[in-house]
C-alpha cells in the first residue's frame, strides 16, 4: 500500500513539475512576442517644429525620469534657444522609445559673418572630449568638427561647419551600446561622424560586451 502511496505520490510531483514547466515556456514565449511586437509597433516620434525647440532639449529637465532627459548628456553645444539671427535650413529630432530611450537630432544654421564668428568661438571654448575610436568614429574630414561631448556608452553631441557661415549641430544619443532604429532614415548621412556605426551588431558593441563578459 505505501508503495502504491509513493508512487502516487512521485507522479503527482512529476506531473506538478511538467506543469510549471510548461507555464513557464509559455511565460517565456508571450515575453518575447511582447518584445517582439513592441519593436515592430513602435514608431520614432520625429519633430520637426522649430517653434518648440526648447522642448525637446534637456536645457530645463530636473527629472531623471523625463522623456527629454536624454540619460543626462549635456547638450550645452546646441542653441540655448532659436533667434531671430539665425536662419534655419533644416531641423529634426527623434524619439524612439520601444524599450530603452533614444534621441536623433540635427539643427542646421546660417549665420550672418559676424554671429557665425561669435558661434564659432563658443563652440570652440567647449571643453571638447575625445571621440576617435568610439562606435567606430574616425577624425573627422567630411567637415570641421568645432566641438563634441562624446560618451563612451551613451553616444555623441557635436557641432560641425562647413567654413561657410553654416554650422550643423547634431547629436545620438542610446543606451547599450546600439540604436534599434535605422538611424540613416533619419538624418542626412553626411551629418553623422565620420566612420559612426551603431548598428545592433556593430563592432565597437561586439568589443565591449566581450570585455564585458570577461571573454579573451
Amino acid at each position: 500500500m505505501n508503495t502504491d502511496k509513493s508512487k502516487k505520490i512521485i507522479i503527482i510531483v512529476i506531473a506538478i513539475v511538467a506543469a510549471i514547466s510548461a507555464l513557464c515556456s509559455i511565460a517565456a514565449a508571450v515575453l518575447v512576442g511582447i518584445f517582439v511586437v513592441g519593436s515592430v509597433t513602435t514608431k520614432p516620434e520625429v519633430y520637426t517644429d522649430i517653434t518648440n525647440y526648447r522642448e525637446y532639449m534637456s536645457f530645463d529637465v530636473t527629472d531623471a525620469d523625463s522623456q527629454w532627459n536624454k540619460w543626462g548628456i549635456d547638450e550645452s553645444i546646441w542653441p540655448q534657444e532659436i533667434t531671430d539671427n539665425m536662419t534655419i535650413a533644416d531641423y529634426k529630432m527623434v524619439y524612439y522609445n520601444p524599450w530603452d530611450a533614444q534621441y536623433l537630432g540635427y539643427l542646421v544654421v546660417d549665420y550672418s559673418n559676424e554671429d557665425y564668428l561669435k558661434e564659432s568661438e563658443r563652440l570652440k571654448s567647449y571643453p571638447s572630449t575625445d571621440y576617435i575610436g568610439y562606435y567606430s568614429v574616425e577624425e573627422e574630414t567630411t567637415y570641421d568638427l568645432l566641438a563634441i561631448n562624446a560618451d563612451s556608452y551613451n553616444g555623441f553631441v557635436y557641432a560641425l561647419t562647413d567654413g561657410k557661415n553654416r554650422i550643423i549641430y547634431a547629436e545620438q544619443i542610446f543606451c547599450n551600446y546600439f540604436m534599434d532604429f535605422d538611424y540613416d532614415e533619419y538624418i542626412p548621412h553626411e551629418y553623422l561622424l565620420d566612420g559612426f556605426d551603431a548598428s545592433s551588431d556593430n563592432p565597437y558593441a561586439l568589443a565591449r560586451r566581450k570585455e564585458i563578459d570577461g571573454d579573451d
